[in-house]
């Protein structure tokens, strides 16, 4: 059992920093030791879900020199949550720790970059990571978009396939989408409970409730299948608001869920998050699994893995299981707290509840219903 993240320490170190601090930063950020800080502003950011599991802050430090010159600074704040096992798949430390191992420094070629990071600090109940601010100059994508980041996934997985030594760090977790799963029991048992609320109820293809139940029955089937896969080094959280694009650089963002993983796992966040928040109609979602499937093979050929593709499809189509059955649980719990229906709202940018328990009963219906019947073909052929 962990405890909630104690934010009121990290409140007065941020309160009490100073220009010397900054200047600092400011120094290696620039590669000049002749900056100096005059005056700085600092605003949150709201971008990502880290906070969604009860762990992350983000600030950006706007920073004038006494030159005259500006720059902009990125300050991640990690909380420590007590009693969290560091092979827990939300470890509250696993971030700070992957960047402080080296484990970034050499990523495999034509896949990803990293932010820079200008320091790392470790205050006990929290961790601070100060990086660069990346500016996104890409609009909204393409299929052809989603293709090329998934060939980047398959070349940066690949390369662990077939040339990298797995990582060993007692802070890796191990198949990510099963390790998440225990979590989830109280919400199957209490299932009827939450179907109480007519928002939920919308959410959940009722129509699907037996063929639901019969999954979250068989979990162990798809969990087993993952942990018998080829395994690869993943970053596990690749979806469009942790993936930034500067000219031809491509930076990957938020390694807290990073793991080691069945060929073909690394796709689902891509695919599965995708879809809840940059829309969904069911010919969309076959056109974007194909495409990312198909380009995700691709990278894994040119990284010169020659394994057979079905092995990748079943990494991919088992973790939506997982995952999907992840999403009943968060589906669920967000309709029946009233709480929740205002960012619920502002995060798909409506102001109807009854649309949004819509949308998640539509993406239920592809990314867990679809793929465990396509998952359950592949294992018994």
């Amino acid at each position: 059992m962990t405890s909630p993240p104690d934010l009121s320490n990290s409140s007065q170190r941020l309160a009490s920093l100073t220009a010397s601090c900054l200047t600092r930063l400011a120094r290696i950020a620039a590669g000049d030791a002749g900056v100096n800080v005059a005056t700085w502003d600092v605003e949150p950011v709201h971008g990502g879900f880290g906070s969604a599991v009860g762990g992350t802050s983000l600030y950006r430090f706007k920073i004038q020199t006494t030159a005259g010159n500006a720059c902009s600074l990125i300050l991640k704040i990690l909380y420590e949550r007590k009693g969290e096992d560091a092979r827990s798949p939300y470890f509250w430390k696993r971030e700070y720790e992957i960047y402080r191992s080296g484990l970034l420094a050499d990523l495999p070629a034509n896949s990803f970059s990293t932010p820079r990071i200008f320091d790392l600090q470790d205050f006990g109940d929290s961790c601070w990571i100060w990086m660069g601010d990346i500016e996104n100059d890409k609009g909204e994508w393409t299929l052809a978009d989603f293709g090329d980041i998934a060939k980047r996934l398959g070349r940066f997985n690949g390369a662990w396939l077939t040339a990298k030594p797995l990582p060993d760090f007692n802070w890796l977790t191990t198949n990510w989408h099963s390790a998440i799963v225990p979590a989830l029991a109280p919400t199957f048992h209490d299932l009827d409970r939450l179907l109480e609320c007519p928002l939920a109820r919308a959410a959940l293809p009722l129509e699907a409730k037996d063929e639901i139940a019969e999954i979250w029955h068989d979990r162990l089937l798809f969990q087993e299948a993952l942990a018998a896969l080829p395994r690869a080094f993943c970053h596990t959280d690749a979806f469009q608001r942790n993936i930034l694009r500067r000219n031809d650089d491509v930076a990957l963002l938020d390694w807290a869920l990073a793991s080691i993983g069945g060929i073909g796992e690394e796709l689902v966040c891509l695919v599965a998050v995708s879809l809840y928040y940059e829309g969904f109609s069911a010919k969309y979602a076959d056109e974007l699994d194909k495409a990312v499937f198909a380009a995700y093979i691709e990278g894994l050929r040119q990284a010169g893995w020659t394994g057979d593709a079905k092995l990748a499809r079943i990494g991919y189509t088992c973790g939506m299981v997982l995952r999907g059955l992840a999403g009943v649980k968060q589906d669920l719990e967000l309709l029946n707290d009233p709480g929740k229906h205002e960012s619920l709202i502002r995060t798909h940018r409506t102001t109807s509840l009854q649309e949004i328990a819509r949308l998640f009963a539509d993406v239920r219906r592809f990314r867990l219903l679809k793929m465990a019947r396509e998952a359950r073909r592949l294992l018994s052929a």
